[in-house]
């Protein structure tokens, strides 16, 4: 690995940790709950990362089995600078796109789409205008950019649609959260 990619890597990771900080401070102030502890913050942080990331090199993988992936200095990685190394390789362009999409398109994507309607629409809605918006910008992005490796609509689609795989595990385990929450706040 080069020194390039473990830089990036770690800024990456720490913007990931950073997010999810945020997030869980989000929650608990709009709970009426108490901050979470540091403590428990040092193992849940980490934790709530490998739901995401672990996902994403799996997918990675499979992603590179089903498509192969050519890159331009032919060292076996994609943005390449030059023949010797490269900045990203995919499962961390793939983290990279995830957080872009889902911390700045996707709230971007349905304000508008309120704005426009003048209404707020249902998730079904909302949630198939930013796959078909994920997909169409994944796709204009490898036409602009050589080294991403998706050379059609089918790839960009895929792509798009794993993004919101994990939305919707996130969701899903944030909800199955709650509901513990609830029961056990209704049990006492």
């Amino acid at each position: 690995m080069h020194t390039m990619q473990i830089i990036l890597s770690a800024l990456i990771l720490l913007i990931l940790f950073g997010l999810i900080n945020l997030m869980m401070n989000y929650n608990s102030r709009r709970d009426g709950e108490p901050v979470v502890p540091l403590r428990k913050k040092l193992w849940l942080i980490p934790l709530l990362s490998a739901f995401i990331i672990i996902p994403l090199e799996l997918f990675a993988m499979l992603y590179a089995r089903w498509f192969p992936i050519s890159d331009p200095s032919g060292s076996g990685e994609i943005l390449a600078y030059d023949g010797q190394g490269v900045w990203l390789g995919f499962s961390l362009t793939i983290l990279i796109g995830f957080l872009i999409f889902e911390g700045i398109l996707h709230p971007l994507v349905i304000t508008l789409l309120r704005l426009l309607l003048r209404k707020d629409t249902s998730i079904y809605v909302k949630q198939a205008v930013t796959v078909v918006t994920d997909t169409v910008l994944l796709y204009i992005a490898s036409l602009i950019v050589p080294g991403i490796p998706v050379g059609g609509w089918l790839q960009a689609l895929l792509i798009a649609l794993f993004f919101h795989l994990i939305e919707w595990i996130l969701i899903g385990v944030q909800t199955w959260v709650h509901q513990r929450k609830r029961a056990r706040a209704e049990s006492t």
